[in-house]
């Protein structure tokens, strides 16, 4: 045998010792190939949010704006609201919630030149949804799509007490009026929830949601007149004429949600992908030919478990 005939038969002696060698690695042994793990890619949504229970709680503080019929250009106090949220994250993104929101405020005139009109008017509203949605796409941006149904509840209660004059008739009229407007629905809703995370401790956040419910509105009212004398307002001259109704009719409400702001996330222990939320939220709702329109400031904690 010559030195090239030796060369190659052991070239392909030593090839095949390698080969046989790569064959009998199986995946997890060790091996410069077998330990190789490579990245998961970011548009995996298991980086997006920890797998398992998750909840949060919020205080809103928003000011009242009501339009439409009977209340064109009437702007109520600044009071507090609440929401909570209770959810469960599978490890493939899918995600069971649960939500809640309650508002109460009031809107007050009075003239207090002539004390001739005062308005009072109580507003109480909350809705129940529960949400079934999936992650969208994660990384440094996460997107998630939920959707599922919800029950709400609007309503609103009227006090007025007026002093009107005729002067055709030479009379003054002391009027005074209660009135209550209530609307209750079921319908689906459908929620869009976006973050970017800035750094390891900032990160922003921004959510729409839109609701179509279908349900009844309901209207009751009465009012008191009666003549009192213009020397003395606090003195009826004669009896007092009291008159009152009530009515019910099925309507369409469409119910509007945006919010954004900044969470900061924080290290708790125990309470995993703990975070601080600071924002702002408005809120249209436009039910049976009235709008109610809430906005203002958003303070949350939220955490894993």
């Amino acid at each position: 045998m010559n030195m090239q005939q030796h060369l190659s038969s052991k070239s392909i002696a030593a090839g095949g010792a390698f080969l046989a060698y790569l064959a009998q690695l199986q995946a997890g042994e060790v091996g410069p190939m077998a330990v190789y793990d490579p990245p998961a890619p970011i548009s995996d949504c298991d980086a997006c949010n920890v797998p398992g229970w998750y909840g949060g709680v919020s205080l809103l503080y928003l000011k009242p704006y009501l339009g439409g019929d009977g209340g064109e250009g009437v702007d109520g106090d600044w009071d507090l609201g609440a929401r909570g949220t209770l959810g469960f994250e599978r490890p493939d993104g899918l995600f069971y919630e649960l939500n809640g929101f309650w508002y109460e405020s009031e809107f007050d005139f009075d003239n207090r030149r002539d004390n001739r009109f005062a308005y009072d008017n109580e507003l109480s509203t909350y809705y129940i949804e529960g949400l079934i949605g999936d992650n969208l796409h994660c990384g440094e941006a996460c997107l998630d799509l939920a959707f599922g149904i919800r029950y709400a509840s609007l309503e609103l209660d009227e006090s007025e007490r007026r002093v009107n004059f005729d002067g055709a008739e030479g009379q003054t009229v002391r009027v005074a009026g209660n009135e209550t407007w209530e609307f209750d629905g079921i319908g689906p809703v459908v929620r869009l929830d976006g973050t970017r995370q800035l750094n390891e401790q900032v990160t922003l956040y921004a959510g729409l949601s839109q609701a179509i419910l279908f349900g009844e509105q309901k209207f009751s009212g009465s009012s008191t007149n009666r003549l009192i004398s213009s020397g003395n307002p606090g003195s009826p001259t004669g009896p007092a004429m009291t008159s009152g109704g009530s009515s019910k009719s099925d309507t369409v409400a469409f119910v509007t949600e945006l919010e954004g702001g900044v969470m900061f996330n924080l290290n708790m222990g125990a309470l995993q992908d703990a975070h601080v939320k600071l924002g702002i939220e408005g809120q249209y709702w436009s039910v049976g030919g009235s709008d109610l329109g809430l906005f203002g400031g958003v303070l949350g904690v939220g955490f894993s478990f």
